[in-house]
């Protein structure tokens, strides 16, 4: 069922190991388990299987730590923090937008 849902919360960069693609990433972040039949690569494998755990964007792999706020409007906002971090607080009705999709506005907005 759809709703409207608002989230604040930060991304964490997860780094890669040297030389190391996101796809090798996400397939090693999966224990190099076999790709699921459903999947067409590790990396959605990887983000299927942990919905707002896990972000990607530009190819940098991000740890979502977020808690829900009561929600009315839709708000995409996005912060580079001292840390390296980036704060976010979404808010958005999920019948016609996703958790990726509120991010990435978020990001655009905050560039």
């Amino acid at each position: 069922m759809s709703e409207t849902v608002h989230y604040k919360g930060t991304l964490k960069e997860i780094k890669k190991l040297e030389n190391e693609t996101l796809e090798n990433q996400c397939k090693r972040l999966l224990d190099n388990e076999k790709l699921s039949s459903y999947c067409e690569s590790y990396r959605e494998m990887l983000e299927d299987e942990n919905y707002e755990k896990l972000f990607i964007y530009d190819d940098v792999l991000y740890s979502v730590e977020m808690q829900e706020i009561d929600p009315y409007d839709d708000l995409f906002v996005a912060n580079k923090n001292e840390d390296g971090t980036i704060g976010f607080e979404v808010k958005y009705y999920n019948g016609g937008c996703g958790f990726n999709e509120a991010i990435g506005y978020a990001i655009k907005k905050m560039e």
